[in-house]
């Protein structure tokens, strides 16, 4: 497995469509934070929010879901994963060590991201500080959100095949199928609440605290399930499916 690992991280790393992937994707988010905390008007207070901006998150999920994809899409693509499923005859290994670099790259990028976008709010705004209730979970929360997306879009990628219907499924699942159900009735709070997306914005604090906000927020347990459930579920499915699935 950790020769597996090692061989596909080498072939992620050499390509230099990933150096500019993360490049840009990082020079996005935080130039939406800079944005943000400089149109605040002045006097306001400090919320998390200002420096996890919804604008510039967006940019990460989309990016780290299609980048997810990508993995896979460009072995059937060019059908090299016929070469590769020679070389690694034990299919869920392969799906299971490119998860892992996918998991890794972008939880170093999400860090790195999540880490300056904070700092920049804080360059900006005053009263920034790390002792602000919250705030350590929605650093987390932001760390985490780019390694789960990029998981979903590897396991939608084994699931799906086709390019353009992965990365359409992506982005509608993980950016706009939640605002498909709003939060004033049972039914479509209860299945926004079980989304990926709703569970970021509860944890990073996105329309202010949960006391402010009522039911528009799901649960932090609730949220911290969805981080799990979505990613967990879907290679679960990824790896029973390619390992029955002719290449």
């Amino acid at each position: 497995m950790r020769d597996v690992i090692a061989a596909e991280w080498l072939k992620t790393r050499s390509l230099r469509s990933t150096r500019w992937t993360v490049g840009l994707t990082a020079l996005g988010v935080t130039g939406a934070t800079a944005v943000s905390a400089y149109t605040k008007d002045p006097g306001a207070e400090f919320e998390l929010s200002d420096a996890f901006p919804l604008a510039g998150f967006y940019v990460l999920i989309v990016v780290a879901v299609s980048s997810g994809a990508s993995t896979m899409l460009g072995e059937y693509s060019s059908g090299l994963i016929r070469a590769t499923s020679v070389a690694v005859p034990a299919r869920a290994q392969l799906v299971l060590a490119k998860a892992v670099v996918a998991a890794a790259l972008w939880a170093v990028a999400g860090a790195v991201m999540a880490g300056t976008s904070f700092a920049v709010a804080a360059l900006i705004l005053d009263d920034v500080t790390l002792s602000r209730p919250g705030t350590g979970t929605a650093l987390l929360a932001a760390v985490l959100i780019g390694p789960v997306c990029a998981l979903i879009g590897l396991s939608l990628a084994v699931l799906v095949r086709h390019s353009g219907a992965v990365y359409v499924c992506g982005i509608l699942l993980l950016a706009l199928a939640p605002q498909l159900f709003p939060t004033s009735h049972t039914l479509p709070r209860a299945i926004n609440h079980a989304m990926l997306f709703p569970a970021w914005q509860r944890l990073t604090q996105a329309y202010g605290t949960p006391e402010a906000v009522g039911d528009v927020y799901t649960t932090a347990t609730q949220a911290w399930l969805a981080y799990v459930m979505w990613p967990l579920t879907l290679l679960v499915a990824a790896v029973f499916v390619h390992r029955r699935r002719d290449v």
